[in-house]
């Protein structure tokens, strides 16, 4: 069943134009987007040796960023608050799959969100089942219904009187330890029930 009403938005940027995918949610009509990989800031992402560009038929963008080896892992991105519905309850999620020889990524990692002034912060782990014994706070990943997983990094409220961005995140670097197989395809911002 058709869950929510699919558009493509083009936002102007100063480094040129921004395509994200946008959707209605059905139920609230409320605005939802995803912020594809290549408008997050990602470190290291233009070197080769660390991040490559790849095309995946089953992405939404025409590029997925995968990550080659990386020991400092961060991944950031905003959206403009005045995008959003007012007095909308929304959720973060990193969109991303792991490929067969992953690695080094079953380390909790911070993700953050933040709005007016207001930041919120959680601990979250890439991998659906981490051999390491976590906490019960950490949050844990879920597959979707399109073979992509989602992690969710954190929830807001839009009020609607923000004048500003939503930034949002993960990083792990405090272990310092090589993690490779993420394929990431972009952070979705949705409507939360």
């Amino acid at each position: 069943p058709l869950e929510q009403i699919w558009l493509t938005a083009s936002q102007s940027t100063q480094s040129g134009a921004m395509v994200q995918s946008m959707w209605l949610d059905r139920a609230s009509g409320a605005k939802c987007y995803m912020v594809p990989a290549r408008d997050l800031s990602i470190a290291w992402r233009d070197t080769p040796r660390y991040w490559s560009w790849i095309h995946l038929t089953d992405s939404r963008f025409p590029e997925s960023a995968q990550l080659r080896f990386v020991c400092w892992l961060e991944i950031h991105g905003k959206i403009h608050s005045k995008l959003l519905s007012r007095g909308s309850a929304y959720a973060t999620y990193m969109v991303y799959k792991l490929d067969d020889e992953s690695y080094g990524l079953d380390w909790p990692a911070d993700a953050s969100v933040s709005i007016g002034g207001t930041d919120l912060a959680r601990k979250v782990c890439l991998q659906p089942n981490p051999q390491r014994s976590h906490a019960e706070d950490v949050v844990l990943p879920r597959e979707r219904g399109d073979g992509w997983m989602e992690l969710e990094l954190g929830e807001f409220v839009c009020e609607g009187d923000e004048d500003g961005d939503v930034s949002f995140g993960l990083a792990e670097t405090k272990r310092l330890n090589g993690k490779g197989g993420l394929i990431m395809q972009g952070i979705e911002i949705r409507h939360k029930n």
